[in-house]
Parts: structure tokens; sequence; C-alpha cells
């Protein structure tokens, strides 16, 4: 076979073993040998030894072609970091890097994922996490956050370094949102609700019988869909669970109701009318959450100016769900604690200390107005982005005068539909179109 054929053929393995994120020693077994022999019969398939060469090349070329990337970068880089656990029980810690380029692309670079042998405490969480920009040639005052999840010593981590190097510390939303209806769940009646819930898609799940007769019972002017299992770690399969579970009530009912699916004596595995009436409100007290998880799982855009005012559209939307049964109204008091607990320090306003995400905010046009904070907070704030916007100017000018003399000449300036539109109401919403030329 011509060589230029086979190193072709063999970097294709190799991109697919790296893509596919598949072990090496799928090079040596027999059904994918036999699938390439079928393919090309001339192509010599390499061994697993020469693939891991090879794999250690393309890393090391990667590695120094991210190193040179991150340092052709003139905009701030944010740090998200992540300590996990493997199926095989060890533990890695793994962090990426997020910037904007000079076209005003947002990029994502994911940084070593290391193996942890040491005690996961806070001290050396921060001394993994300077390891690793100082293995990426990183500048420790280029970075302005740490994105972290909400376990203790990751928190006291992020603050070890923010103490250290000045990087605000900024808990990962979505993992907040995560405790915070964790915490409505384990509600008694609600986790009762959702537990019978639970085991009523496992009995269709587990019974041929009962699924088949589900299937026939779904013609009836009802969507072929499959009940859906909900796993523990994420709190959204819950919430898919029971609103597929809405969707097919009554056909469930009348599987159930069955004898030849449910003999009489045995167990009766519908749910209690009270419970089906508590999943429907949780469905609808669940759908905002629902909706901002999808929102913040975004890679392709920002969302950090858009938490404030994302946990003023999830407090409203609770306050103004209506709720009858007493699980219900328990949940509404239960996420609204959660809320102000967790995310409300998300909108507080220092004059000691800025709030990156206030800020972010108040730069977003959509939010620019601030409803989201006080007035005199929402001038503060904009007065500090005025001088912020003034020294920045200024270094790239060379003009040089006092920020807040410029901020005098120029005056102050005065403090001011899908599901997602509702939890992020634009500034614009209640004002007219003469008002905002005004503004």
């Amino acid at each position: 076979m011509d060589p230029f054929l086979q190193r072709r053929q063999t970097e294709s393995v190799l991109q697919m073993l790296i893509y596919d994120m598949r072990p090496l020693s799928m090079v040596d077994s027999a059904g994918f040998q036999q699938m390439i022999a079928q393919f090309n019969p001339d192509y010599i398939l390499p061994s697993r030894t020469h693939f891991t060469h090879l794999m250690e090349q393309k890393y090391s070329t990667m590695f120094l072609k991210v190193k040179e990337i991150l340092k052709e970068v003139s905009s701030s880089l944010t740090l998200t970091c992540d300590v996990w656990t493997s199926r095989a029980t060890e533990a890695y810690l793994g962090v990426s890097c997020h910037f904007i380029t000079k076209d005003w692309q947002m990029k994502t670079l994911n940084l070593p994922t290391l193996p942890l042998e040491e005690r996961h405490t806070a001290a050396n969480i921060m001394l993994w996490m300077e390891e690793v920009i100082e293995k990426f040639d990183i500048l420790p005052s280029k970075i302005k956050a740490i994105v972290h999840d909400n376990g203790s010593n990751m928190v006291a981590a992020a603050r070890l370094l923010e103490e250290k190097h000045g990087w605000f510390s900024v808990r990962c939303a979505g993992h907040t949102l995560q405790l915070i209806v964790n915490s409505t769940l384990k509600e008694p009646s609600i986790n009762k609700a959702t537990g019978a819930a639970r085991n009523l898609v496992e009995h269709f799940r587990r019974s041929e019988l009962a699924n088949s007769k589900l299937k026939k019972q779904q013609q009836m002017n009802t969507a072929e869909h499959k009940l859906i299992q909900d796993v523990n770690t994420r709190w959204n399969s819950t919430y898919y669970m029971m609103e597929r579970l809405l969707e097919q009530r009554w056909p469930v009912t009348a599987t159930l109701s069955d004898p030849e699916v449910t003999p009489r004596g045995k167990h009766y595995c519908d749910l209690k009318p009270e419970q089906w009436v508590l999943l429907e409100e949780l469905v609808q007290g669940l759908g905002p959450f629902e909706c901002a998880t999808i929102f913040l799982s975004g890679q392709e855009y920002a969302t950090a100016s858009c938490l404030p005012q994302l946990v003023k559209g999830l407090q409203r939307s609770i306050q103004q769900t209506q709720f009858e049964t007493s699980a219900g109204k328990a949940f509404r008091a239960i996420a609204g604690k959660g809320i102000s607990e967790r995310l409300e320090n998300l909108n507080t306003v220092s004059a000691e200390r800025d709030n990156p995400l206030v800020l972010a905010a108040a730069i977003n046009p959509r939010f620019r107005k601030m409803k989201f904070i006080s007035p005199e907070d929402g001038t503060r704030v904009q007065s500090t982005i005025e001088v912020l916007a003034i020294i920045e100017a200024k270094a790239e000018t060379g003009i040089h005068d006092d920020p807040e003399l410029q901020l005098k000449r120029r005056g102050n300036v005065s403090g001011g539909k899908s599901a997602l539109d509702n939890l992020l109401q634009s500034d614009t919403d209640s004002r007219s179109e003469e008002e905002e030329e005004t503004q």
C-alpha cells in the first residue's frame, strides 16, 4: 500500500479514538480489525503501542498549540475547575479556560485533567490550580475569575486564590440550581409522590405485558412516547419523568385497570388522585428552573450578565405560580428560601468591592437599567462602569485625565415571549419607545 495512504488512514483511526474517546485497546479487538480489513484489505493496522506513541505526539503538538493560543490572547481569562471521580473511583481535577478573541468570538480550551492522589483540601486544590497556569505559562494577573461548584473545599480554595491573586470566585449557577431543586424534592410529601411516580415508571419498564398494553392505549389520540426513568444525579430528569407521566396519564391509568396487567389482589401501581395533582403543580413550578438550567448550559453565548436578572425571574415565577396543595406551597417556600440564601448575593452591590456579575449585567443592553437592584445601587454601578470605561479609553489613547473629573464634565446618568423571555424580562418591557429615546 502507498505509504501516504497508509499514514492517512492511520491518522483517521487515531482521530476516531480521540474524538470518540475510545480506549487504545480497541485497535487490538478482533471485530475492529475485521472491519478495517473489510474496508481496505491492503491497509495494515498498526499495533496498540504504535497508536500510543502517535497519541503522545498528538498531545505534545496540541499542548504547544494551546500555549501559543493563550499567549496571543489579549483579553482576560476565566477558569472553570471541577474535581470529579471516574467509574473506577479515581479522582481527577479538570480545568478549562474561557476567553474572547479579537473578533469577539467566545472560545473554550480544555486544559489538563490531573489525577489526584492526595487529599482534596482547599490548600492542595489551590496549589494544583497554580501548577496548571504555570504549566501553560498563564500569568495570574491575566485571570479575572474562577468558576467552581458549591463544595466546601472548592469554595475555600477559590477564596484562597481570590486573596492571593484577586481572582473573583463564581459559584456554578447550574450546580446551585441543582441544590435548590434537590432541597424541594426532599420534602416528605413531594418525595413520596416522586417516589411513587418512579415506581410506576419502573413497573412499565420491567413488565413487557404492561408496556405492550400501554402502546395499544397510546393509539387512542395520545402521542406514542416512552415513559422516562429519572436518575439521582440530575434533577431535571425527574422533571422530564413527571412531565412525560402526566402526558401519558390516561393511557397509563387505562393500562393499569386491565386485569391482565394488574390482577385482583395484587399491588395497585397507579398514583393517588392527590399525587397526580401534585405532579401537575411540580411540573409547573419546576418549569422555570428547567428553562434556566437549559439556558445556563449554553456554550456559545455568555450567561454571567444574565444571572442577576435570572435570579429575579425565578423569584417572580415562584411567587406567581398557583399552588393549591400543601406540598405545592411547601415547594414554593423551600424554593424561595433556597434562591434567597444561595443566589441573592449575585445582586449585591458594595462600595468596598465591585460585583463583576452586576457590572456584566449593566453593560448588557438588555438589562442596562438594572431593574434587579435599587435605583441607588444602579446609579453607583453606572458610575463605576463609566470610570472603568474612561480608564480603559485613557489606556488605549494615552490621554491622561482624572476619571472623576471627566464624569463631572459629562454628568452622571440617572438610575434608571417564551419561557426564557419571562425569566429574562428586558428593561424595555414596561417602557414606551418615547421614554426609551428620552433615556
